[in-house]
């Protein structure tokens, strides 16, 4: 059986084909140039020499088309590019044709609006073009015979400035400032005065089923405002006076606002603006503007019909703007993409204990999703779509693709519909796919246990986690991993193939990125505890054995702000890290 055969044969028995396996077997056996030149934003361009084999019949030639595509794909979702230029032997008609056939694939020419499936990275390009070039690039693929495959290439400049990260404690020790960790489930806000934090909040929320911008950007806009409110009594000493009721989780928003009120009346005229606002931001973020606009937080936004979406989007690309009401003269709004938000925290708590950062830093979150963060080695960060979660890994599991996407059991991309991306196997999402698949047969009571406290429900034929009338997906995960805590458990197994799948996603990340950082500092719900990290480190070392997995834990806590935060009795590092570390990151803007 030919190689491209055996893995077919292995995603028709439903099992997992990942795209690194397939690229080694490729390389090592294909025949067939097919060679990538990315023109990234800042001109440079990135080189891919991918080699394919000879097919045997139209199912392979489609899954080794299957496999270019999602290459290229991955490429966009995270590099983003002017152009894409491919060369190809002019004597190949097969794969001539194919080539031929991208601008057609990726929907080139396809208005905005009705894009599908793999034409939906390029809307984020086509936005974040906008923002750096005022419209005046249009994105193409171009083919070439191989044969005048230019032999040089444009490279990226290395990063010229001094690392930042050392010297943003000091800076947090003045003023007013806030960060806020804007998440799928919930927002997270913290606030300090002087150096002492003193406002913590939880907010829950489900923004993609919000249908307005408005309605997506008032929650921050209230949260914004009773945290200013509550700094500033802190800062004259009336921080008895705050409300504590509007701080608790369960506080609604007209309570929040009437607190707001009665606390801006106290202070008076000694209401100032804060000194700085950090903002992590769950989509594609340029220039402390948001531009991506397809992730699922905007999901409410673009199904709904009655209103543009564009116009929408754009209102939100404003928030920046629209947090400055709160920020005093001279002061700083930041806002940068949740995945780059924990890997500068990362980089602030390790530089503060002294860690050499000169390859810079790279994290994941994984929590609702999975968010990817880069940092240079001179503290930038790369101004590039990097939606990881959006990375094709998988071109097997068939049976899971007859799912809806919505479908627990499913493979399929809640918001693309393309199966066998990160989003479905490195976040939560991962675990109550692994879940609903494995303990069936594995652990039929944990997986009925599922069903009875509500965690899991049937919806017609699908199988899904509840979010109304009360979202259950925090319980539905703290459910699957306290039950991992017993390591010989069909649980814990779940939790190791998640972090097999994230071995995967190092390996595709350094592939296409290339960072010289090769660790990665992981952020979010599915390393709170220890057990589970453990399990996930686990199933990793069985894909990549010498990966380098770090926790960001108490043990992550080295600046004076973080240690707070490590000291506090109710809230923990797992929970506010990024909250705090959009306050050092809105230090960096001032």
């Amino acid at each position: 059986m030919s190689i491209v055969g055996s893995f077919i044969e292995a995603a028709q028995a439903d099992r997992p084909v990942y795209i690194c396996d397939i690229r080694d077997a490729f390389q090592r056996e294909g025949t067939r140039a097919f060679h990538i030149h990315a023109r990234l934003y800042d001109d440079s361009v990135r080189r891919y020499a991918l080699r394919v084999p000879a097919c045997d019949g139209a199912a392979e030639a489609r899954f080794v088309e299957e496999y270019l595509t999602a290459m290229l794909y991955n490429m966009l979702s995270s590099l983003g590019a002017k152009a894409i230029a491919v060369y190809v032997d002019s004597g190949d008609a097969p794969l001539l044709g194919f080539a031929c056939r991208l601008n057609d694939i990726f929907q080139t020419d396809v208005p905005i609006a009705e894009r599908r499936g793999y034409g939906k990275c390029l809307n984020v390009n086509q936005r974040t073009l906008a923002s750096l070039t005022g419209g005046e690039v249009r994105f193409a693929f171009s083919v070439a015979d191989a044969a005048d495959e230019p032999e040089e290439a444009p490279a990226p400049a290395a990063p010229a400035g001094k690392p930042v990260f050392a010297s943003l404690p000091e800076r947090a020790k003045r003023g007013l400032l806030m960060g806020m960790d804007v998440g799928g489930t919930d927002v997270k806000v913290a606030a300090s005065v002087d150096g002492r934090l003193c406002v913590y909040k939880e907010y829950d929320w489900d923004p993609a089923s919000l249908p307005t911008v408005e309605r997506l950007i008032a929650p921050l806009m209230l949260l914004t405002r009773l945290t200013r409110a509550a700094a500033c009594l802190v800062a004259e000493g009336l921080g008895e006076h705050v409300p504590r009721a509007a701080f608790e989780r369960s506080a609604s928003d007209e309570g929040m606002r009437a607190a707001a009120e009665a606390m801006e009346r106290l202070i008076g005229g000694r209401l100032r603006g804060l000194d700085g606002i950090g903002l992590s931001f769950p989509d594609v973020v340029v220039g402390d503007r948001i531009v991506g606009g397809e992730t699922p937080k905007t999901r409410g936004l673009r199904e709904n019909r009655a209103l543009d979406y564009e116009a929408q989007f754009a209102r939100l690309t404003d928030l920046r703007d629209r947090l400055g009401e709160y920020v005093a003269p001279g002061g700083a709004v930041k806002i940068v993409n949740d995945g780059p938000m924990a890997a500068f925290t990362a980089a602030v708590e390790l530089a503060a204990a002294g860690r050499d950062l000169s390859d810079g830093c790279f994290a994941h979150s994984l929590g609702t999703d999975l968010g990817t963060g880069w940092i240079l080695p001179d503290g930038s960060i790369p101004e590039i779509p990097l939606e990881v979660y959006n990375f094709v890994v998988d071109l097997g599991s068939y049976g899971q693709r007859r799912y809806d996407p919505g479908d627990a059991r499913s493979v399929r991309n809640v918001n693309t519909g393309i199966p066998g991306t990160l989003q479905k196997y490195v976040s939560q999402f991962g675990v109550f796919r692994l879940a609903a698949k494995r303990l069936p047969d594995a652990a039929p009571e944990a997986y009925r246990g599922a069903f009875d406290r509500g965690l899991f429900a049937r919806d017609g034929d699908r199988v899904v986690v509840p979010t109304a009338p009360r979202d259950l997906r925090k319980p539905c995960l703290e459910y699957f991993m306290a039950a991992a805590e017993d390591r010989a458990s069909p649980c814990a197994e779940v939790f190791r193939e998640v972090g097999e799948a994230l071995a995967v996603a190092w390996r595709e990340t350094d592939y296409i990125l290339n960072p010289a950082c090769k660790a990665r500092t992981l952020f979010g719900r599915l390393v709170k505890t220890p057990a589970c990290f453990d399990l996930l480190r686990e199933g990793a070392r069985r894909v990549v054995p010498d990966i380098e997995l770090e926790a960001a834990d108490e043990d992550l806590a080295n600046t004076d702000l973080m240690r707070q935060l490590a000291a506090h009795p109710a809230y923990t590092v797992a929970q506010f890290a990024q909250a705090v570390g959009a306050i050092h990151f809105a230090c960096a803007g001032r």
